[in-house]
Parts: C-alpha cells; sequence; structure tokens
C-alpha cells in the first residue's frame, strides 16, 4: 500500500509542476513578459538581496554560462542592474531594480489572485493546512537531494 501512496504522491507533484506552469504562463508570462525562468532568478534576487552571478548561478543550480544570459536579459529589461562589489573592486553584484521590485509584486498579486478563486470554497484551515504540508514536502526534498537544510 505504502509504495502506492508514493507513486501517487509523485503524480500529483508532477501535476502540481504543470499547473504551476500554466499559471506563470497564463496569469504572469503574458502580461508582465517574465516566465518561469527569469521570474525565478528575478525572485531570488530579490528574497536574498544583491549578490554575484556566480553566487546566483549557484543558488539556482545552473551554469554561470546560462545564468551569464539570463541576468543579461534581466539587465536589458531594467528589471535588474549590475553594479561594483563593495567588498572586491574586480567583481560587480546583480540588484534587482524598481521597476524588478514592481514586476515582482504585480506577478504575485496575480497569482495570488488566481489562487484565491481556484480554491475560493476551501476553508482556511485546509488553505493552511496544504501550506504547512507542501512546505515540509519542499524542505525534505530539498534536504535528500541537495542535502541542504532550510533553503527552499
Amino acid at each position: 500500500m505504502r509504495s502506492e501512496v508514493w507513486s501517487e504522491l509523485v503524480e500529483q507533484g508532477r501535476l502540481l509542476v504543470r499547473m504551476g506552469r500554466l499559471l506563470t504562463h497564463r496569469h504572469v508570462e503574458i502580461y508582465e513578459g517574465v516566465g518561469p525562468t527569469l521570474g525565478g532568478m528575478l525572485a531570488t534576487l530579490s528574497k536574498e538581496g544583491p549578490m554575484r552571478l556566480t553566487a546566483l548561478a549557484d543558488r539556482l543550480q545552473v551554469d554561470p554560462s546560462v545564468a551569464s544570459r539570463q541576468a543579461s536579459e534581466l539587465v536589458e529589461r531594467g528589471l535588474v542592474e549590475r553594479r561594483p562589489d563593495p567588498d572586491d573592486a574586480r567583481a560587480g553584484l546583480l540588484d534587482v531594480t524598481a521597476e524588478g521590485h514592481a514586476t515582482l509584486r504585480r506577478a504575485m498579486e496575480r497569482s495570488t489572485e488566481v489562487m484565491a478563486s481556484a480554491l475560493a470554497d476551501w476553508s482556511d484551515a485546509e488553505a493552511r493546512q496544504l501550506v504547512d504540508l507542501l512546505t515540509k514536502l519542499n524542505t525534505d526534498l530539498r534536504e535528500d537531494l541537495c542535502g541542504e537544510k532550510g533553503r527552499v
């Protein structure tokens, strides 16, 4: 029986990822022009603050050349800026601009509206339970897959 539950959990996780992509495409990318890849980079910088490209690539678990191309696109769009690293004049930091923060805020508002509409029949307790379980799932998967605690 337990293996059936794990199989169901994997399938539901797969479907959740697909719905997340659909939400991003239909309600964020179309309106804000920022898809999941660039949006993830922008959100990471916003949440964790200015950082070097190499640190950002490591955090996103992508090759630095990929992160460089993505960061350049965000800079070209005016959502991220490059500035000197005060600790090392040879290095630079990437930081979210005011327009980048505004884009993230609009994207989050749009996603929140869609989620609230889809789950309008749920009680606050059901929604809180889902948040708690997803948080636990993400934490446990991160620890098991990446050997990292608390960084989701």
